[in-house]
C-alpha cells in the first residue's frame, strides 16, 4: 500500500470516527466513572411526568427507549474502538495487516470496511 492510499483510509477513518462520535452524543454521554475512563453511558430520556404510571416511578416508553440507547451505545463504542485501532495501526505502520497473522488484507476489503482487522482468504470456487 503506498502513502497516497494510506493518507486515503486515514481521512477515511477519521471522518468515520467524527460521524461515530457525533450518532453516541445523540444517545450516550462520556462516561465519567472511575471503572473505565473513556467509555460511554446511554442516555436515559425523561418524556415528562404524563408518561409515569406511579410519580417516582420510571415510564415504561422511558425504560424501552434507554434499552434502545444502551444497545446503539454498545454498538457504536464497539465501532470506535475499531476505528481508533486501525488509526493506530496506521500510526505504528502495520495499518492494511492481519493482526494475528501479519498477512495482508486485501485492498477491496480495506475500501468496504476501512477498520478491518483481519485478512479473509479467498475462496476457492470449485463445482
Amino acid at each position: 500500500m503506498d502513502q497516497a492510499q494510506l493518507n486515503q483510509f486515514k481521512q477515511l477513518l477519521l471522518k468515520q470516527q467524527a460521524e461515530v462520535e457525533q450518532e453516541l452524543a445523540t444517545v450516550a454521554k462520556p462516561d465519567t466513572g472511575d471503572h473505565v475512563p473513556g467509555d460511554y453511558a446511554a442516555k436515559f430520556p425523561n418524556f415528562g411526568e404524563e408518561n409515569y404510571l406511579d410519580a417516582g416511578s420510571d415510564s415504561p416508553d422511558e425504560v424501552q427507549a434507554y434499552e434502545v440507547n444502551l444497545a446503539v451505545t454498545r454498538e457504536l463504542e464497539n465501532h470506535l474502538v475499531k476505528i481508533k485501532a486501525a488509526l493506530e495501526r496506521i500510526a505504528n505502520g502495520t495499518y492494511g495487516n492481519d493482526i494475528h497473522t501479519g498477512e495482508a488484507i486485501a485492498l477491496e476489503r480495506l475500501q468496504a470496511n476501512p477498520a478491518a482487522e483481519i485478512a479473509i482468504p479467498p475462496t476457492s470456487q470449485t463445482h
